[in-house]
């Protein structure tokens, strides 16, 4: 179907050709997509905090799945709003022309090798049941095909990661208008913004704390 609409297979064309994908897409809906990319993009999202936070130790493996599925396309929702308002905040400093949702497009289309992100969690979570969930579980002593495992999902994560971010500089330098360099400045501003604000927020969390009488 999405190839009687745009001409084009987004969700094979974007990871060889994300200019001219965006482009498509863009001048199709710019909200084309968005609740399956939300999805995509929430569902890592939420895996990862239960593994962060340690949550099998209080919760069973098929709660926390189901509980993840449920809230995904919210959280992914809610994360790229905020995310592609950033972008297109700080895209304006540069000289970018895109309106908000071409940007929101371009972000949300770039979490597409996400899908595979998901194939390996499925994967880690069918060989190591609730282990998955604890937070010390990269600490865990691994020996044989299990380690042959992991290592391989980790390989597989940081291919991801990279490749979704070349496609969202690229796609970013398509709907922004300039080049894809200027697209990797207009992801690092909000990132080096989140990051002061967090280093500033700590600052004054252990200033406070530090305070006679505190």
């Amino acid at each position: 179907m999405a190839k009687k609409t745009l001409g084009v297979n987004p969700w094979t064309h974007i990871w060889i050709k994300p200019r001219e994908t965006l482009k498509k897409v863009v001048r199709f809906n710019p909200k084309y997509r968005f609740v399956i990319l939300s999805f995509i993009y929430g569902l890592p999202m939420l895996l990862h905090m239960a593994q962060n936070l340690s949550v099998g130790e209080q919760f069973n493996i098929v709660g926390i799945v189901i509980v993840a599925l449920v809230l995904a396309t919210f959280v992914g929702m809610l994360g790229l709003t905020i995310a592609s308002a950033l972008v297109y905040w700080t895209g304006k400093w540069i000289g970018g022309k895109a309106n908000y949702f071409p940007v929101r497009a371009a972000v949300s289309w770039s979490n597409v090798p996400n899908i595979i992100a998901i194939i390996v969690w499925a994967i880690l979570i069918y060989n190591f049941r609730d282990h998955i969930f604890l937070s010390e579980f990269d600490e865990m002593n691994f020996v044989g095909g299990q380690m042959t495992l992991i290592t391989g999902a980790l390989v597989v994560q940081a291919a991801i990661a990279i490749w979704s971010f070349i496609i969202l500089v690229k796609g970013l330098g398509e709907v922004q208008g300039f080049s894809a360099w200027k697209g990797v400045l207009n992801v690092l501003i909000p990132f080096f913004m989140i990051g002061i604000l967090i280093w500033v927020i700590t600052w004054l969390f252990w200033a406070c704390n530090g305070m006679p009488g505190a």
